[in-house]
């Protein structure tokens, strides 16, 4: 059972018009633009736009599986980091606007895949309208959901988020406000994103797999190391031990695949790969600190990123 099959119609219609009424007032990330239109993150007021929906292999072994996730790419976001390796989607707001039926029927062609769950990545400004479209079929969505985002949801919406996701896949981007300030346009990054972490600790999602090894329900903090931002790696290092001290029960995925995209192109920290020796560093921490997930192999992944 899922944290959405579980619930019933009015605590499913209650979270609904929460996440409306935030959208509706500009309040679903630590932006808050008040409902201007453009809005900041790139959110149309009519529909769901996105950029993709897609079986994906490219998760943790345990969410991809053998069948994949199933993702949704949905178009813009509020945190604009300057080195986004997906900007065509995040800051151009490439892709196609959907009405609530339209994407609740690309939902039910992902799960005729067999993909092994629903991944929504960056759905925090359209996350009301997704309630929606998943309450029109939620008896046939028999997969966990996970949420995919950049770990800087406003505490009202995070609340939302906790109810109906079963896995998330949680950025931890920056844990002080030193590089946000130089790189994202969510200014106090690191004071929302240990919000959300202590949210997170008071719920601890427990960690479950199916009998194929298949995640149901459980918390994946990624880190992607940034050349030149080595002492950032270390430091959130540092704040996840607190919070692995402190019970929250979670499995990390240090991401070495960092390149120079977008604006890092001109920055003159990032416009260069990331060096195996940086990334050594904070891998070696994460491991004297006994972290469980996934660190990568330095001569063959950050060595193949070089070579792209």
């Amino acid at each position: 059972m899922t944290l959405l099959t579980e619930m019933s119609e009015e605590t499913l219609d209650s979270l609904i018009e929460k996440a409306d009424d935030l959208f509706k007032k500009g309040k679903c990330c630590p932006i808050k633009c008040g409902g201007r239109n453009p809005r900041f993150c790139g959110a149309v007021e009519e529909g769901i736009k996105v950029a993709s929906y897609a079986v994906h292999d490219g998760e943790e072994p345990p969410v991809s599986g053998w069948n994949g996730a199933g993702n949704i790419f949905f178009s813009g976001c509020s945190a604009k980091c300057v080195f986004c390796q997906n900007w065509p989607i995040s800051q151009e707001n490439n892709g196609k606007i959907y009405s609530i039926d339209e994407f609740a029927a690309h939902v039910i062609k992902l799960l005729a895949k067999k993909v092994h769950n629903i991944n929504l990545v960056t759905s925090d400004h359209y996350l009301g309208k997704v309630l929606r479209a998943f309450k029109k079929i939620r008896s046939e969505i028999k997969v966990p959901i996970v949420y995919n985002c950049n770990g800087a949801q406003t505490e009202e919406l995070f609340k939302i988020i906790l109810q109906i996701s079963d896995i998330f896949l949680f950025d931890v981007k920056y844990v002080t406000n030193e590089a946000p300030r130089e790189l994202c346009a969510i200014k106090n990054y690191a004071d929302v994103v240990r919000r959300c972490l202590d949210m997170l600790l008071e719920k601890n999602i427990p960690w479950v797999e199916n009998d194929l090894g298949i995640l149901q329900k459980g918390l994946i903090i990624r880190h992607l190391v940034l050349p030149n931002y080595i002492d950032n790696s270390l430091k959130t290092m540092e704040v996840l031990n607190e919070y692995k001290k402190r019970g929250l029960n979670f499995r990390i995925a240090l991401m070495s695949q960092y390149f120079p995209a977008y604006k890092a192109l001109e920055n003159p920290k990032l416009n260069r790969q990331l060096h195996k020796e940086e990334y050594a560093q904070v891998a070696e921490l994460a491991d004297e600190f006994g972290f469980d997930g996934w660190i990568q192999d330095l001569e063959e992944e950050v060595n193949d990123e070089t070579q792209d």
